[in-house]
């Protein structure tokens, strides 16, 4: 009977150090999202539209554990001269055949994705231990 109350103490603490490091992981996830976020705003081109407010971060239809960085959308769609508008945050990012490109969005992502990464591992690891040093 003993060993079975063990059993179900270390299920039970298993599963709420489980929902404490996903809801740390997510809190450090928003957080990095939002730090570059900031940063892709920074580096963004000036411009007399709306690309640096255009950054932001939305959640994804995936659920919490997923973000979206994104540029660009209804602040940054201008009419063109042939049929369809064109998003002139693309038109920074990749260039076109007017215009050479000045990428603002995904350098400043690859330049910081490992330290991303890096930033999630760690929070993740110091709550476990936290956690498990009591």
């Amino acid at each position: 009977m003993a060993q079975n109350q063990s059993v179900e103490k270390f299920k039970r603490l298993t599963e709420d150090l489980k929902q404490e490091v996903r809801d740390a992981a997510i809190d450090e996830l928003n957080k990095q999202a939002k730090d570059l976020a900031d940063l892709i705003r920074f580096v963004a081109p000036v411009d007399e539209g709306g690309l640096k407010h255009s950054v932001g971060v939305i959640p994804s239809s995936k659920g919490p554990t997923q973000v979206r960085v994104i540029a660009g959308g209804r602040l940054t769609v201008r009419p063109s001269v042939s049929s369809k508008p064109y998003d002139y945050a693309r038109a920074d990012e990749f260039g076109t055949v007017n215009m050479p490109a000045h990428p603002f969005f995904f350098p400043t992502y690859r330049l910081r994705k490992k330290k991303i990464i890096a930033e999630m591992k760690k929070r993740i690891r110091a709550n476990i231990k936290a956690r498990s040093a009591e």
